[in-house]
């Protein structure tokens, strides 16, 4: 009879050992990628409003193009490393939300400056605000 409890604990002790190596390990915080949300604002470079409701009514391309020329201007491995994606966009504002990594943030603005015009547009596309946190960014686009 004790035989039988000592291979029952045994036993157990290796489904216990067994549900604790099939768990994954969590990621400290310090070793996981520290993103940033990007808000950026649309300006004309000149004052002509016909060609600005022009780009608040294709918002949505203009928004893509914006990633994709930020995108093409990092290039292959630094695209890729930003990690660049699109948050959100508020087409009646002409503003949008940008996340990238924590150190590619500088490469992003100067790839701002770089846009100087879309669909024959004259424009400045300008860094409003940078956050760690998507609420925050939201806020201050819609604000």
């Amino acid at each position: 009879m004790v035989a039988a409890r000592k291979a029952q604990k045994s036993v157990s002790k290796d489904n216990n050992t067994a549900k604790s190596s099939a768990r994954q390990k969590v990621l400290l915080p310090t070793l996981k990628e520290q993103q940033r949300y990007v808000v950026y604002k649309i300006l004309p470079a000149k004052a002509d409003s016909a060609k600005v409701s022009i780009l608040s009514k294709d918002f949505l391309n203009t928004h893509n193009y914006i990633l994709s020329q930020c995108a093409s201007n990092l290039g292959i491995f630094d695209g890729a490393k930003a990690g660049l994606s699109s948050v959100k966009f508020n087409p009646q504002k002409l503003s949008g939300i940008l996340r990238v990594d924590s150190k590619y943030v500088d490469k992003l603005k100067v790839c701002f400056g770089l846009i100087k015009n879309i669909n024959g547009v004259d424009l400045i596309v300008d860094c409003a605000y940078v956050s760690g946190m998507v609420n925050k960014a939201v806020e201050r686009m819609d604000g």
